[in-house]
């Protein structure tokens, strides 16, 4: 698939870094520390300070094609998200 995954996160690069090693994780955990990018696509609770839990496929052109919400603690559903990747993919070809 011609797919980029990356995580972003409020969280310090040290404290992402150590998420992703405890984790093994096989992307990158980008830091959101100055509070630019979660508001944007709407993932900012303000009130409560904490960024929520959404997933984004986005295209080559900047679109988003499929969103995904989840509660904090609870994991993610990954089989929609991997279906609507290989239908963008599909689609792209």
């Amino acid at each position: 698939m011609d797919t980029e995954v990356f995580g972003v996160s409020l969280d310090s690069y040290a404290s992402n870094g150590e998420f992703r090693s405890q984790l093994d994780l096989p992307f990158d955990l980008l830091s959101d520390w100055s509070r630019e990018v979660a508001p944007r696509f709407g993932a900012y609770n303000e009130r409560q300070m904490v960024a929520n839990r959404w997933s984004y496929l986005v295209d080559r052109d900047g679109v988003i094609r499929f969103v995904q919400h989840s509660l904090l603690n609870e994991p993610r559903e990954t089989s929609e998200m991997l279906t609507a990747v290989e239908e963008l993919n599909a689609e792209q070809q």
